[in-house]
C-alpha cells in the first residue's frame, strides 16, 4: 500500500513540473513576442495590431469593370458623394450642419439621423421626393461648398459606386461580399479573409480578372477599444494604381433597361426574360424578378435566383421539339387531321385539353396548342426519337458558351428530358406536351427558338465578348461559336412557318403580337405546377420572320390571373432597334 502511495506522489509530481515547464515556457514565448518580436511568419505584429484599428471607406474599389457591348459600364458609376466617418462627428456645429442641410436642400433633422445610422465609415444616403434614400450627388460647386465649412468626418469625394439605384442585369452581373469560407476553399486563401469577392453571376465567374492586384483608393482612420480616434495618426488616403481587368459583355445596356421596364409595368413579379441576337445567339438582355439590391443581397438566408438560368416545366414550348421530330422522321405531314373533342382517353386515364378544337390540320394544332395531337405524335414517335431531337435542340444540356473549362453562365441549370425508365403511351403523351420530367430553362428556350429563327442552324448563346485592359485595349477575345446544322433544314423551315401562325392566325395562341412593328413567330406555353391556381406562363419567338434579328423569351413563374408574358413580349418586341 505504502509502495502504490509513493508511485502516486510521483506522479503527481511529474505531472505538476511538466505544467510547470509549459506555463513557463508559454509565458517567455508571449513576453518575447510582447517586447522582441516583431515579425511572426512573415507578419509584422506591431502593423497587424493597428491594422485592426483601422477603418476605411473605399472611394474606389480598384476592381475592373462589367461592361455592356458599347462599352457602357453596368458596375461603376463616379459621383461627388458625401463620405461619412463617424468617430470625427462627436462635436460637430450645429450651425454648420444647419448650412450643410441648406446646401443639400433637405432638413436638419434628416442630416443628424443619416449621421447617426452606422458607426462604420459609409456614403450619405438621404431621402428623396418619394421617400427612398439615395446616395447624395454633389454638383461640382457643391462639393467645394462642402469642404468649405470644413465639418471633420465629413468628406465631399469623388467615389465610384458600383451598384446603385438604377443597376440593370443584378442577376447576371451578381454582387460582391465577404466571404472567408469562399476565399479559403475556392481561392486558395490568396486574398485577405475579409476582402469583398464576386459571390455570384460575373463577379464570381470573372472574380480574378476583375481584382487584378486588388489594390483600391481608400479614406482612413485608425480608432482605439473605445472607438475614440488614435492621436497622431488622423485621416489618412491612400492611391494606388491596379491593373485588373475589364469585362466586356455582349449585353446591350438600353435593351436591357427596356426589358425589366416590361416585366416591372405588367407586374411580372416572378419569372425571367432573355434577348438573343438571331444570327450570333448573343445575349442582348437576361433579367429575373424578383428583383434584389445588390448592396445587401441576401434576405434572411437566400440568395438571388437567377430565373434566366434555372430550368422549369416547359408545357407547350415543348411542342416544336415534337413537331421537329414528327415532321423529321415522317411520323406527320403539315395536312395530316385530328380529332379534339377537348380530351383524349389513355390507357385507364384522360388527358385534357385547354379547350375542344374539332377537327384541325397539324399545322392548325400546333397555332392553336392542342394537346390532343401532340400528345398523339409524342406517343407515336416514341421515347428514343423524343430524346434525340430534343438534345438536337439543344435540352437537357448546357447550352451556354464556355470559356475554357469555365462556363459564361453561372449556375446554369442543364434542365432535363427523360429522367425516370419508361415509355408507356401516358408517359409519352405528357412529355409531348411538355410535363413529366421535361425541364427547360429561359435560356434554353431562347436557343431553341433561334435554331428555327436560322432554319436548324445553331450556335452556343455568349455573354461575355472580350477581355480588356485599364486602358482599353483587348486583353483577351471569346469569338462566336461555329455555327452547326443540327436539324433538317426543310423541317425546321416548316416549324418556322407553323411559328408564325401562332402570332398571325386570329386563332394563334399569340395572336396580340401581331401587333408588334415587324413580323413576329414562336410558340406559347402553359404548364402545371402542382397548384391548380398557378402556372408557369411562356412566350418565346423570334422577328423579324423572314430576316430574323431578334429571339425574345419570357416565363413566368407560378403565374396566376391574367397571362402577362405575350404583353411583356409586345412591349420588347416594340422597344428593340429596327433591323
Amino acid at each position: 500500500m505504502e509502495i502504490m502511495h509513493r508511485k502516486i506522489q510521483r506522479r503527481t509530481a511529474a505531472v505538476l513540473t511538466l505544467c510547470t515547464l509549459g506555463i513557463v515556457a508559454l509565458g517567455g514565448r508571449l513576453a518575447y513576442i510582447q517586447f522582441s518580436a516583431h515579425d511572426m511568419q512573415g507578419h509584422d505584429l506591431v502593423a497587424s495590431a493597428v491594422e485592426q484599428r483601422r477603418e476605411k471607406f473605399e472611394l474606389d474599389s480598384g476592381r475592373g469593370d462589367i461592361l455592356d457591348r458599347n462599352g457602357v459600364s453596368l458596375t461603376g458609376s463616379k459621383i461627388n458623394g458625401i463620405v461619412v466617418l463617424p468617430v470625427w462627428q462627436q462635436n460637430l456645429e450645429r450651425s454648420k450642419i444647419n448650412e450643410l442641410a441648406l446646401l443639400l436642400n433637405t432638413s436638419t433633422e434628416h442630416i443628424l439621423a443619416a449621421l447617426q445610422e452606422k458607426t462604420e465609415p459609409f456614403l450619405l444616403r438621404l431621402p428623396d421626393m418619394s421617400g427612398n434614400k439615395r446616395a447624395v450627388n454633389l454638383t461640382p460647386e457643391q462639393a467645394d461648398s462642402v469642404r468649405k465649412l470644413n465639418l471633420t468626418g465629413i468628406y465631399a469625394k469623388e467615389v465610384k459606386v458600383r451598384y446603385d439605384d438604377l443597376s440593370v442585369a443584378r442577376h447576371t452581373i451578381g454582387f460582391l461580399g465577404e466571404d472567408p469560407n469562399l476565399v479559403a476553399n475556392t481561392w486558395g486563401g490568396k486574398y485577405p479573409l475579409d476582402e469583398k469577392i464576386g459571390k455570384m453571376g460575373l463577379e464570381f465567374q470573372y472574380q480574378e480578372e476583375l481584382r487584378g492586384l486588388g489594390i483600391s483608393r481608400t479614406i482612413a482612420y485608425y480608432s482605439d477599444n473605445y472607438d475614440r480616434p488614435i492621436n497622431g495618426l488622423g485621416i489618412r488616403e491612400s492611391t494606388e494604381q491596379n491593373p485588373s481587368l475589364s469585362v466586356k459583355t455582349t449585353l446591350d445596356h438600353d435593351i436591357q433597361s427596356s426589358v425589366e421596364q416590361a416585366m416591372d409595368r405588367y407586374g411580372m413579379n416572378k419569372g425571367a426574360v432573355v434577348v438573343l441576337d438571331a444570327e450570333t445567339e448573343d445575349v442582348l438582355a437576361m433579367a429575373s424578378r424578383p428583383n434584389y439590391d445588390q448592396t445587401e443581397p441576401v434576405d434572411g438566408d437566400q440568395y438571388p435566383v437567377n430565373r434566366a438560368l434555372k430550368a422549369y416545366f416547359p408545357g407547350s414550348i415543348f411542342k416544336s421539339v415534337i413537331a421537329q421530330a414528327a415532321l423529321e422522321t415522317g411520323v406527320v405531314s403539315p395536312t395530316d387531321k385530328f380529332e379534339c373533342p377537348g380530351y383524349i382517353d389513355i390507357g385507364d386515364g384522360r388527358l385534357n385539353c385547354w379547350t375542344k378544337h374539332g377537327t384541325v390540320t397539324a399545322e392548325q394544332a400546333f397555332a392553336e396548342s392542342c394537346n390532343v395531337a401532340f400528345a398523339q405524335m409524342a406517343m407515336k414517335l416514341g421515347r428514343t426519337e423524343i430524346d434525340t431531337y430534343a438534345k438536337k435542340l439543344g435540352l437537357g444540356a448546357a447550352v451556354g458558351l464556355k470559356s475554357g473549362e469555365q462556363s459564361q453562365f453561372y449556375g446554369e441549370d442543364p434542365g432535363s428530358v427523360f429522367l425516370k425508365e419508361g415509355s408507356s403511351d401516358r408517359f409519352l403523351a405528357n412529355t409531348g406536351i411538355g410535363q413529366e420530367d421535361v425541364r427547360t430553362t429561359p435560356l434554353q428556350a431562347a436557343h431553341l427558338m433561334a435554331v428555327f429563327a436560322n432554319n436548324g442552324m445553331a450556335r452556343e448563346p455568349r455573354l461575355v465578348e472580350s477581355l480588356h485592359t485599364p486602358d482599353g485595349l483587348l486583353y483577351k477575345d471569346f469569338e462566336t461559336a461555329e455555327r452547326k446544322q443540327v436539324i433538317d433544314r426543310q423541317a425546321a423551315y416548316q416549324v418556322k412557318q407553323w411559328m408564325s401562325e401562332v402570332v398571325s392566325s386570329p386563332d394563334g395562341t399569340a395572336h396580340i403580337l401581331a401587333k408588334a412593328q415587324f413580323p413576329v413567330a414562336g410558340k406559347t406555353g402553359t404548364a402545371q405546377t402542382g397548384d391548380p391556381n398557378a402556372n408557369h406562363q411562356w412566350f418565346a419567338g423570334f422577328g423579324p420572320v423572314d430576316k430574323p434579328k431578334y429571339v425574345v423569351a419570357v416565363m413566368a413563374e407560378s403565374a396566376t390571373g391574367t397571362r402577362a408574358t405575350e404583353q411583356v413580349a409586345l412591349q420588347i418586341f416594340n422597344a428593340l432597334p429596327k433591323p
